[in-house]
């Protein structure tokens, strides 16, 4: 395994690269995902000091923030074995809409899971 080297701007544009090259049925799980964390952490700062700004309880932020990262490691699999990848996502998915629970667990967890079923079946 070698090690990256070079400069940060460099490392960061490379990243970037990869996005350019993202599988379509990929956007939703990265987008789903990435809204889920988001707004977890967003809102667990302020659900900290009052419990109820944006509707969201400090336990739920945390379920979107822990389903949301879920569903971005679902799309790492899913680089490397798409298959088991989108099983990863699908669960993330349904832990977010039965879990989380909110209006954006419900809304990011059905677009992580609509990009999951597209994967899945397009690996078949």
């Amino acid at each position: 395994m070698a090690t990256e080297t070079g400069t940060w701007s460099e490392r960061a544009a490379s990243k970037w690269r990869a996005l350019e090259r993202m599988q379509v049925y990929q956007v939703p799980i990265v987008l789903g995902g990435a809204i889920a964390a988001l707004v977890g952490v967003v809102a667990l700062g302020p659900s900290l000091v009052t419990e109820r700004i944006l509707g969201i309880s400090v336990a739920r932020a945390v379920f979107l923030m822990l389903f949301g990262a879920l569903g971005l490691i679902g799309y790492g699999v899913s680089k490397r074995n798409v298959r088991n990848g989108m099983i990863v996502a699908g669960i993330a998915a349904i832990a977010l809409v039965a879990v989380a629970g909110t209006t954006v667990g419900l809304m990011t967890g059905a677009l992580v899971l609509a990009g999951a079923i597209w994967g899945f079946v397009k690996s078949l």
